[in-house]
């Protein structure tokens, strides 16, 4: 994997703004230490940085990405997907895994050990699998499509119902959900079905 990812950003190039950045700079505080698992060229750190003044660490599996990152003035840390990670307990105030976590087989491991380094919260975003295009195509016969390169990149699949109930199976709390993608106004109401990509707040 970590060859294709290498190979991904150099096809993919430099990535820009994402509505998802703006719902989790609503959720972190200004001057909050962050580390983002999964940063990739760090255009949210980036952002983050400018918008709320973070104090920001990104890592990533691809040098290539975290190249690019450094070049934007962020700090970055190398992270295998099958790598512990290993900060101390409540280091930073808020972990970031954006678009991240359907990416890795041992989802539910990361997502705990986030949350033992985060002291106010991790924040997540996954792609949702019950958006309403996709339970179309796959009634069509046909899986939908929601990776940016090759189908391998995602090896996890989520509603916005079953990533809440991975969540309480882990003992932690969904405090806050909003939809960063999807029709208006109807992904505020009924997310799993209208919201495209969902932003999760994770709490203990």
């Amino acid at each position: 994997m970590k060859n294709f990812y290498e190979e991904y950003w150099q096809i993919r190039g430099k990535s820009g703004s994402r509505p998802r950045y703006n719902i989790f700079s609503e959720w972190i505080e200004n001057g909050s230490s962050v580390l983002d698992i999964g940063c990739g060229d760090g255009s949210f750190g980036e952002f983050l940085v400018q918008k709320n003044g973070v104090d920001y660490t990104g890592c990533d599996i691809s040098k290539a990405a975290l190249e690019i990152a450094e070049k934007r003035g962020l700090k970055t840390r190398y992270l295998a997907i099958d790598e512990t990670i290993d900060f101390p307990d409540k280091s930073f105030d808020y972990i970031i895994m954006s678009e991240f976590l359907e990416h890795i087989v041992n989802s539910e491991e990361v997502l705990a050990d986030a949350m033992r380094i985060a002291k106010k919260g991790v924040m997540v975003s996954i792609p949702n699998t019950a958006y309403w295009k996709f339970r179309l195509e796959l009634l069509l016969g046909k899986f939908p499509k929601q990776w940016a390169i090759a189908p391998k990149e995602h090896l996890r699949y989520w509603s916005v119902k079953d990533f809440e109930r991975t969540i309480n199976m882990l003992g932690f709390k969904v405090k806050r959900i909003k939809s960063s993608n999807g029709r208006k106004p109807l992904r505020d109401w009924w997310p799993n079905l209208f919201g495209l990509q969902i932003c999760f707040y994770v709490t203990e």
